[in-house]
């Protein structure tokens, strides 16, 4: 099968889909090109190598690096992150029915200890500024053997 590639979308275009329709002469790329057996070979199909995503040079299909996470994309992936440990640590703390036994005063000795110590573990969590990733320094959760 012959297949074609498009550096402006990039992606790859089996020839059947001009043929069939689902490519229009109004919606095909201006700039698709046929590919030669090698290339199509070479990245159709293809996974790209470690740390490598598909691009183009020259209107052709290449490997390129990964570019590096923008700040942006490092504090969302921050934000995340401290979502995912903060909803981790309600949900254990919730299992236990520790607040509402604190709100009828039935926690109590060792249980009333391992609360407190989540409740400083979700303290520390708040704290994080997430604006300073990736150079975070994430909690430790407190042991979840508590009973």
């Amino acid at each position: 099968m012959k297949v074609y590639f498009a550096a402006s979308i990039p992606a790859f275009i089996p020839s059947q889909w001009k043929e069939d329709g689902t490519y229009n002469d109004e919606t095909w790329p201006a700039d698709a090109v046929l590919l030669s057996d090698e290339e199509s070979e070479l990245y159709w199909k293809q996974n790209p190598p470690a740390g490598k995503q598909l691009g183009a040079e020259n209107g052709r299909p290449v490997w390129i690096d990964i570019p590096a996470p923008t700040r942006e994309e490092l504090i969302a992936a921050a934000d995340a992150e401290k979502q995912k440990r903060i909803d981790s640590a309600n949900d254990y703390m919730n299992s236990k029915q520790w607040p509402g036994k604190t709100a009828i005063g039935r926690l109590k000795g060792d249980e009333l200890a391992q609360y407190n110590l989540w409740l400083d573990y979700l303290d520390a969590l708040d704290a994080i500024k997430t604006t300073s990733a990736p150079d975070i320094k994430w909690p430790t959760p407190p042991g979840e053997q508590a009973s």
